[in-house]
């Protein structure tokens, strides 16, 4: 599938953007079969999009009560805690819009229970798998990783679901949708600013091996946006 490069010259103009998108899409997939299915990322821009679309007008005009969101991956650490994806969504958006709790499916937290219990835990909790998804928003890191899938660790092929025990970015314990469970998204968009992702967008944008920068891994059946602004693309060879 052919990937798409959007450039936008400011963090906030990147955020705006996908966030106006992001209501676009969501609308057409409520209205064209009552419900829509998104995949959430933390991360500035990740949250800094779903805090743009909190003060956007755009928000009111989605019904959320339709909405379905699901987290790309979760930090295992503790419920409330300021490092969980899901605690700062919440904070971002989720906790002053009218989204049923039943609509949020997130990932388990750290209640004493080992990080491999807790995939089982959301396995069993999803028996019937996970849908196709209209938009799956990802962001990456400086190393090429999306979600919890970093260089020179297993990527759970086969798996839709991974325990990570040995992150090399704080915390070391995770939890991660696979790229089987993230390529069903209809709409994969890709998001990142600044110049310490620069050399990660450019391999992205070259097709570097997943190997090495597990992000190029990212395909959705319809499109794949890689959404930056000036300083993330600065390394993109013309």
């Amino acid at each position: 599938m052919f990937r798409r490069l959007e450039v936008l010259p400011t963090r906030s103009a990147v955020e705006d953007r996908v966030a106006a998108e992001l209501a676009t899409a969501v609308k057409s997939a409520v209205a064209s079969r009552g419900r829509a299915d998104i995949v959430v990322t933390g991360g500035t821009v990740g949250i800094g999009t779903l805090a743009a679309l909190a003060q956007s007008p755009l928000v009111t005009e989605i019904e959320w009560t339709r909405v379905h969101v699901w987290w790309g991956d979760e930090r295992f650490v503790a419920a409330g805690h300021a490092d969980r994806n899901e605690q700062q969504a919440r904070d971002a958006l989720f906790s002053g819009i009218a989204i049923p709790a039943s609509n949020l499916h997130t990932f388990p937290s750290n209640h004493g229970q080992t990080v491999c219990d807790a995939r089982d835990e959301f396995l069993a909790e999803h028996v019937d798998g996970f849908p196709n998804f209209d938009v799956v928003l990802s962001g990456i890191g400086p190393d090429g990783h999306t979600a919890s899938l970093f260089p020179g660790l297993p990527h759970g092929e086969g798996e839709d679901v991974i325990a990570v025990a040995n992150s090399p970015k704080p915390p070391a314990e995770r939890l991660s949708f696979t790229f089987d469970v993230l390529n069903r998204g209809e709409r994969v968009w890709i998001v990142a600013s600044g110049a310490d992702k620069s050399a990660a967008v450019a391999r992205i944008v070259a097709d570097a091996p997943q190997s090495e920068t597990p992000a190029t891994a990212l395909r959705g059946v319809k499109e794949t946006v890689v959404w930056v602004d000036a300083d993330a693309a600065s390394q993109i060879s013309s």
